[in-house]
């Protein structure tokens, strides 16, 4: 119960500094407002299988950071994956954020399924 208590917290935080960061960018035209996240789905409530790459890209490195060792620990989790190979999450990591990089408007696990391939992420 700890363990699932301790990853939705981490979850929230992910999200939370997303979500600032996305508030926080300027608009690409004078007196546009940013388009708002399909991944938002109240205040303060993220659908973590919404979030899209341009979320994830528009976030601080930090947070971008936090938020993809989030999801990589996720969608292992949800693979049934219980061994993962440490020496490989870097590369894994990059591989997945330049799908980012080429299809923003995909999902963060979307990216990740297509960068890793099922069971390719330990």
């Amino acid at each position: 119960m700890r363990k699932k208590l301790a990853n939705l917290a981490v979850a929230t935080l992910c999200i939370a500094a997303l979500a600032g960061q996305a508030a926080a960018q300027t608009p690409a035209s004078p007196g546009a407002a940013p388009a708002p996240s399909d991944a938002q789905v109240a205040p303060k409530k993220w659908d973590v299988e919404r979030v899209r790459c341009s979320d994830l890209l528009a976030a601080s490195e930090d947070d971008r950071a936090s938020a993809v060792m989030f999801y990589y620990g996720y969608l292992a989790a949800k693979a049934n994956i219980h061994v993962i190979d440490v020496s490989k999450i870097e590369a894994n990591i990059g591989k997945v954020m330049n799908q980012c990089t080429a299809t923003p408007g995909t999902t963060v696990p979307q990216a990740f399924r297509q960068a890793l391939g099922p069971h390719k992420k330990s």
